[in-house]
């Protein structure tokens, strides 16, 4: 439907265009006359009826040869991808088109304008000597489509331009889709193998735990296969799948992590992107010495809005309590949606802190 509009608009535009044009053509060659006090008197006189007539001759031929060209000639031979640049089309090029359009639509002004008023002068006017009238109606519509001509190579390389560029949005898009499908599986490898191993080693011994954990695991990966293709969960959802993967971890640990929650209500009901806290908090146990002796104590509380995951900071030695957290990938999925929204670890010799952000979806 907007198409159509667009249509319907280029449609009028097409047929109201030719009357100013008419009457500052008829202007210019009254002032080239000297004669433009003849103006008022002859303002819907024949001449002028006749400028607006040949403007619209004129403007409709150059439309239709110049639409033939740009077919033939396109600007580009397709539309690049990504950080690719236009592909030009060999015949004419860019800096070309820019001499050659004008040039061409004088040489039709001249080859549609020259006929015309000499049949007007001969048939209507009954006049056989207007050389000088003749080169005058030529030089002023001859400018007219020269105007013509740069307006268009002007809107072509626009109109490209703004094909090229949503293109490329269109691929960066698709880009941060695919960074968002990583990180929202990225915790299901590691989590795997270390489950299988945890599972082998009570499998025997505990087969009702074993029951149990294959249940949670199971939780895990349906949860991930249910929102692969969510932006945004409600936290109370991603806080029910941190719990499945913390008893998973436990078992390895001996019940040596410990999940805390400070929140609101209202906090509760609040988006983000799936599995983001379960893989924060997969990340901190690797990172972590945990044993009976220093257990893991995670909080998740909100201040100012924010959500924050805190908890005692007690890197194990290989880090050398001083690595950086990789967070490109988690933060590439949060610019997908926002770009201000980014993760944030602050950590000094006792304490580690990650800020979560957290998103509002608006109601229409």
């Amino acid at each position: 439907m907007k198409g159509l509009a667009i249509n319907k608009q280029q449609k009028w535009l097409r047929f109201l265009l030719p009357f100013p044009v008419g009457v500052v053509v008829y202007v210019l060659i009254l002032l080239v006359f000297d004669t433009l006090n003849q103006f008022s008197s002859n303002f819907f006189s024949q001449e002028v009826a006749v400028t607006i007539v040949l403007a619209f001759i004129l403007m409709e031929a150059l439309r239709t040869l110049l639409n033939a060209i740009d077919k033939r000639f396109p600007l580009v031979s397709e539309l690049p991808f990504d950080n690719e640049e236009a592909h030009g089309v060999s015949g004419i090029t860019h800096s070309l088109r820019i001499v050659l359009i004008p040039l061409v639509s004088l040489l039709i002004s001249v080859m549609i304008i020259t006929p015309l008023v000499s049949i007007y002068f001969y048939s209507v006017l009954i006049i056989s000597d207007f050389n000088t009238e003749l080169v005058v109606f030529n030089g002023v519509y001859g400018i007219v489509a020269i105007l013509y001509g740069i307006i268009h190579v002007s809107t072509s390389f626009l109109a490209v331009h703004k094909q090229i560029h949503y293109r490329q949005e269109k691929e960066l898009r698709r880009g941060m889709e695919s960074d968002l499908e990583k990180f929202k599986m990225q915790i299901n490898p590691q989590l795997l193998y270390e489950g299988l191993e945890n599972l082998i080693s009570i499998v025997h011994a505990q087969p009702r735990m074993a029951e149990q954990f294959i249940n949670q695991l199971s939780k895990i990966y349906r949860y991930n296969l249910d929102h692969r293709h969510v932006e945004l969960v409600e936290l109370k959802k991603e806080l029910e799948l941190s719990k499945t993967l913390l008893y998973l971890l436990n078992v390895k640990h001996n019940n040596a992590i410990m999940l805390e929650l400070n929140l609101t209500e209202e906090s509760l009901h609040r988006q983000v992107i799936p599995c983001t806290i379960s893989v924060l908090i997969q990340e901190l146990v690797n990172r972590t010495i945990i044993n009976e002796f220093q257990p893991l104590h995670i909080c998740l509380e909100i201040k100012d809005g924010e959500l924050y995951l805190v908890s005692r900071h007690n890197p194990k030695i290989g880090l050398n309590g001083s690595a950086e957290w990789n967070l490109s990938l988690i933060n590439n999925a949060h610019a997908f949606l926002n770009d201000n929204k980014q993760l944030k670890v602050v950590q000094n010799q006792q304490y580690l802190h990650i800020n979560i952000p957290l998103f509002e979806i608006e109601e229409e």
